[in-house]
């Protein structure tokens, strides 16, 4: 499509933005699938990993509905953001862990919001 925006979906749970984003089966998810859509958008790369389970299920439904290419189910802090594709638009369903931990109780590791600023400083 001319004009395509490369979008990469972090945190992509079963594919909220990505519906809101590409539509479904060229459906718009703002008219409840009922009205045609042709988005400039295209997903390139997503990620989406829960720590505190074994069993991926968000990741399995996100590559049930859209395939597994360009789709990524490990810890973001242990992805090499170099590997991720050139985009136009980051866009990233945040969970509540880095916002959950109030002073002076701050984490050890990397928050959520630092590797996206990775990610878009790569």
């Amino acid at each position: 499509m001319e004009n395509e925006i490369k979008v990469v979906e972090l945190f992509a749970g079963v594919g909220g933005f990505r519906l809101g984003l590409e539509g479904w089966n060229g459906k718009s998810a703002s008219s409840g699938y009922r009205k045609s859509l042709k988005s400039p958008y295209k997903v390139v790369w997503s990620n989406q990993w829960e720590p505190s389970t074994k069993t991926q299920h968000a990741s399995l439904v996100y590559e049930n509905r859209f395939g597994g290419n360009g789709h990524s189910n490990e810890d973001i802090a242990q992805v090499d953001v170099s590997n991720i594709p050139n985009h136009d638009l980051l866009v990233g369903g945040f969970p509540c862990q880095d916002y959950s931990v109030s002073p002076p109780f701050l984490p050890t590791h990397l928050t959520l919001f630092q590797i996206i600023i990775l990610v878009l400083v790569i």
